[in-house]
């Protein structure tokens, strides 16, 4: 799976290294890393925002655009 410019340029400005990427049925694109905290990951449906796995199942959200506009009515 080729990552996206976004997250290559992430990737690259804090130097960290990507060991393998795996994209799942609910279309979220996981990579392992060299990182202290291996796993990022993002939704193809979403991919400006890489989410970052701190430990014990919590994400961190990395926001790497601009966000889309909420379109939904309330």
């Amino acid at each position: 799976m080729e990552l996206t410019e976004e997250v290559r340029i992430y990737f690259f400005n804090h130097n960290v290294g990507v060991l393998d990427t795996r994209v799942t049925r609910s279309r979220f694109v996981y990579i392992k890393t060299d990182n202290l905290h291996p796993i990022y990951r993002y939704s193809l449906e979403s991919p400006e925002m890489l989410q970052h796995d701190v430990g014990h199942n919590e994400w961190r959200d990395i926001w790497l655009g601009v966000r889309r506009e909420q379109t939904a009515l309330f």
